[in-house]
């Protein structure tokens, strides 16, 4: 299992790290390509579990904190354990989590802007009864956005986090696939009303009901 571990203590990282590596799992960093999560607070939690609700998603909090343990629960965590569990029990928590959230099929994801349906999980476009495929990117693309409705999101900010390439690369990547998907979702692409933008600035999605 892919596992991305972004816990602020280094020591413990590390131990988590190790134990996990030798029960044959792979350790990430830096990437969306995961199939769970080690965070350290409930609300890392919360804003991965906003982004990726199919995720499997565990906090490991300070020594003894239950207080913190619950929180994370709440914040939608699958499960949260901290430093006195034995590395075995954590292991197996681990897999335990993994192997629910594999069973558990993701739930559609659907956005709807100035009368367009966006169907992410299938990768639809529907407008005026009319299905237009989107690519993997789009797909990725107006997630980013989406979740980031009303605020400015900048080029770099999209290459870093869709292209994942630098995000200091000279590229007009970003300014062509946003052309190319404003032709499908907006009413006139030529003065588009889902994806706005700001001068000088980047993009920035405008989520409306309908």
């Amino acid at each position: 299992m892919r596992i991305l571990v972004d816990v602020a203590n280094g020591r413990l990282s590390a131990e988590v790290i190790a134990a996990l590596e030798r029960a044959g799992h792979t350790i990430v960093r830096g990437t969306r390509d995961f199939e769970l999560a080690l965070v350290g607070t409930a609300e890392a939690a919360a804003a991965l579990r906003h982004d990726r609700p199919a995720t499997a998603i565990i906090v490991v909090t300070k020594l003894g904190d239950v207080p913190a343990r619950i929180r994370a629960l709440e914040a939608g965590a699958d499960d949260a354990f901290d430093p006195g569990f034995a590395m075995s029990q954590m292991v197996a928590r681990v897999d335990a989590a993994g192997r629910r959230a594999a069973r558990t099929p993701p739930p559609p994801e659907r956005v709807s802007a100035d009368g367009c349906s966006i169907d992410l999980t299938a990768s639809l476009a529907i407008r005026g009864g009319v299905e237009t495929e989107l690519t993997t990117r789009e797909v990725e693309i107006i997630r980013w956005l989406a979740a980031r409705a009303g605020q400015v999101v900048s080029r770099a900010e999209l290459l870093q986090h869709v292209w994942r390439v630098a995000a200091g690369a000279n590229t007009r990547a970003v300014d062509v696939a946003i052309s190319e998907l404003r032709a499908k979702l907006e009413r006139d692409p030529a003065t588009p009303q889902i994806i706005t933008s700001v001068r000088g600035a980047g993009y920035r999605w405008i989520l409306t009901n309908g």
